[in-house]
């Protein structure tokens, strides 16, 4: 703890729970493929038993499989154990969680279109503000750098911004990016000298197209973090021509049973083994095992206690790379990319689902247009909503449907529609696709 708090007065710094567990995964970043396998089936345990004295919900499903803690030996055992889902948890919280001490109840920000509100206590939430930090110490990032920050947190100053000394960062309202407060933003940061900006990835976007289109400079950073959505390719690449510096990202949700990042060599997701135990599965159900295979995660978490999380299909897709990274030497568990969430998948006219992923363009196709969303509630048909600039004539829009329609296939109908605006959701975020339908789980 002295050695922490000796490099900066940062807040997390001064919090035990965050400390200890950072020494815990410097200590553990080393250990091999073996000593990994053997803390997730101790941690496995641990989980099961807690949820199995302490919960009448678990306690009875896992009754039901005939899995005791006494009897749970191996990963096979686990494999065992029934998914949980949202709608479960929600429809009976109070008999899948726990009166741990100093918990408190918050909610998910509903991107699946399901209402969810859990329980959460406070050494899980300061391992999981350790856990992230971990993961950014790979690409240089450190507690106490100038940090300009756009998230989804509701700014009441003049200016919408406001700088918080306990984490030495300047917070910049993403429900204000316009073109003119968004000059404010930028002259204040050549003031304050960010050396990283963390954001929404749609919120950089803005910010970045902002700057590109308008030829204005902004400081050297060190890096962009992007995190809470997932980040496209189109996203990426903007962001990485604007300020010149790396981009990462990491996959992580409300309910903390998995967390993944990027590697600091290349862009793919490494989960973090003593976070949780993370599984992908296909639509029946078993282990995702060969490379390029999409499959939903599912997350059991090692730090959550309020209400425990234990096969937990999250309505999240990724692909499998394999596992261990020949970059970088840890045999973590590789994802090649996350496809979004069950609501980021859209539905052709001959019934196939396509993730928002596989719709990113490499060119100059949306320069004519200030901000874009794509919205679906029938199948086969799909509507490009556009906020034209403009140089945006009929025939850009002509173009720009043609080789939308070229990623899409011949099985959908795209409608272009301009509108004046296109709102943020609660927490300030801007959706990529509003998707309308009942999916249930992507195929080909």
């Amino acid at each position: 703890m002295a050695r922490h708090m000796a490099l900066i007065a940062h807040a997390d710094l001064r919090n035990r729970h965050y400390c200890d567990w950072i020494d815990f995964l410097s200590e553990a970043a080393d250990w091999d493929a073996a000593r990994i396998a053997d803390f997730q089936l101790e941690q496995l345990r641990a989980v099961i038993t807690f949820a199995y004295q302490r919960t009448p919900g678990y306690r009875g499903l896992f009754d039901e499989v005939g899995i005791t803690p006494p009897s749970f030996k191996s990963f096979e055992d686990f494999r065992r154990l029934p998914f949980i889902d949202k709608e479960l948890l929600r429809d009976h919280l109070d008999e899948f969680s726990t009166r741990i001490r100093g918990r408190s109840y918050v909610t998910t920000g509903g991107s699946t279109g399901i209402p969810f509100g859990f329980y959460r206590d406070p050494v899980a939430f300061g391992r999981e503000l350790a856990s992230k930090a971990h993961q950014y110490y790979r690409v240089g990032w450190k507690e106490g750098d100038r940090q300009l920050v756009f998230r989804g947190i509701p700014i009441k100053r003049p200016g919408q911004m406001q700088f918080y000394p306990r984490f030495n960062e300047l917070r910049c309202s993403s429900y204000h990016l316009v073109p003119e407060q968004m000059e404010v933003f930028r002259r204040r940061a050549l003031e304050y000298r960010p050396e990283w900006l963390r954001c929404y990835p749609s919120s950089g976007y803005l910010f970045a197209k902002f700057l590109q289109e308008t030829k204005r400079s902004f400081p050297e950073i060190k890096g962009i973090l992007c995190a809470s959505e997932n980040l496209y390719d189109y996203q990426k690449q903007l962001l990485r021509d604007v300020f010149g510096a790396r981009v990462f990202s990491h996959y992580g949700h409300y309910e903390m049973a998995v967390l993944a990042g990027f590697c600091e060599h290349e862009d793919t997701y490494h989960v973090l083994p003593q976070y949780g135990y993370a599984e992908l599965i296909d639509r029946d159900g078993n282990p995702v095992t060969q490379p390029g295979q999409v499959g939903e995660i599912v997350g059991t978490s090692f730090i959550q206690r309020a209400t425990p999380f234990i096969r937990y299909r999250t309505r999240d897709f990724a692909v499998l790379k394999g596992w261990g990274c020949p970059a970088c030497g840890r045999p973590y568990q590789v994802w090649e990319r996350i496809d979004g969430r069950l609501q980021e998948f859209v539905i052709t006219g001959t019934g196939r689902t396509i993730a928002m992923t596989a719709i990113n363009m490499h060119d100059d196709i949306f320069d004519h247009v200030k901000q874009f969303q794509f919205y679906q509630e029938e199948k086969g048909k799909i509507v490009f909503r556009y906020i034209p600039k403009e140089t945006c004539t009929e025939g850009i829009v002509s173009d720009m449907q043609r080789r939308l329609l070229v990623k899409f296939g011949d099985d959908v109908q795209l409608t272009m529609q301009p509108v004046d605006g296109i709102p943020l959701t609660k927490r300030g975020k801007h959706r990529f696709l509003i998707q309308k339908l009942s999916l249930d789980f992507p195929h080909d």
